[in-house]
């Protein structure tokens, strides 16, 4: 897997300010992942994707707790500065922002492409060879095994559908139509993306229509890549992906199996997103440490005054 450690000196300079401090005042701040990608960054180590990602999320997301000092008025030590540093700041931030997207342009499109079936009936309209069906809903969870999926409503905004291929099965050798010569029509609505072809006039074309008349064939599928996504916690039930955003769409397809596959994409997003939640659980745990050492001391001296006074 290739890394990258082009990032700015400026984010080395603070992971290194976050490293001396932890050295020179024995820091109780931060978890050990925080302080391992501290020395990553303090010397200069490449970085994965994955780990580029988690950083931009952290420091996006941790960016409400640095207050630019280490230490408060009281001396106490504020910890969501220190890790932000830690994680390289914000010129840190704005270059894992960077890196990812042109590491995803660069990226070949199918390597993450996911592919979604849906129980909703295609059917062949009578006495033509139109076929018809449902490629996905919106705001409609279903079961992906080990977590639960939805797409949001305005999840094909921005999506690319200039060129989208009706296929038999997902085969890229077994073609029915195309958008892109107008055999292939899409209809987004509120509620779901539908579709519709004329079966051509050949073989396949011939076999399935014969299929989808006699109910052999009854369901759709379509092949995705995600560009937004984001994960919810249930307690006490499975975790939930929420598709925010659709890059491109390449295929809808008649299926003989309609299965929505335990795919390795989404256990690597959540397992990313799970590590980011834990360090900002542990970061919000030091602050509300903090907190309350800050409001006893207040008290402490609150009650030394008033004793003074009597």
């Amino acid at each position: 897997m290739p890394t990258y450690n082009d990032y700015p000196q400026s984010a080395v300079r603070a992971a290194k300010k976050a490293l001396k401090h932890k050295e020179e005042n024995g820091s109780s701040c931060g978890t050990r992942v925080g302080w391992f990608r501290a020395n990553q960054i303090a010397n200069k180590e490449g970085l994965d994707l994955s780990e580029i990602k988690r950083t931009f999320s952290f420091l996006s997301r941790a960016a409400v707790y640095n207050q630019n000092k280490y230490f408060d008025d009281d001396g106490n030590e504020i910890c969501g500065s220190i890790m932000y540093d830690a994680w390289g700041g914000e010129t840190m931030k704005g270059w894992a922002e960077r890196k990812i997207n042109e590491i995803t342009e660069e990226k070949n499109s199918d390597i993450a492409m996911e592919q979604r079936s849906i129980n909703f009936e295609l059917r062949a309209k009578p006495e033509s060879r139109t076929i018809y069906g449902t490629a996905t809903v919106f705001n409609n969870a279903y079961d992906m095994g080990w977590y639960d999926e939805e797409m949001d409503k305005d999840v094909l905004k921005d999506t690319d559908l200039s060129d989208v291929v009706a296929l038999f099965n997902h085969d890229q050798n077994a073609v029915l139509a195309r958008t892109k010569s107008g055999t292939l029509k899409l209809k987004i609505t509120d509620d779901a993306m539908e579709y519709e072809f004329d079966a051509p006039n050949t073989s396949l074309g011939n076999d399935l229509i014969e299929m989808v008349r006699r109910g052999d064939v009854y369901q759709s599928s379509f092949a995705f890549t995600v560009e937004k996504e984001s994960w919810q916690e249930q307690s006490g039930m499975k975790p939930k992906r929420l598709i925010r955003s659709i890059k491109k769409v390449y295929d809808v397809s008649p299926v003989t199996y309609p299965a929505n596959p335990d795919t390795m994409v989404a256990k690597r997003s959540y397992e990313y997103t799970k590590n980011i939640d834990d360090e900002l659980d542990n970061l919000n745990q030091e602050i509300n440490k903090q907190i309350i050492i800050e409001n006893e001391i207040r008290r402490n001296a609150l009650h030394l005054n008033q004793l003074k006074t009597l």
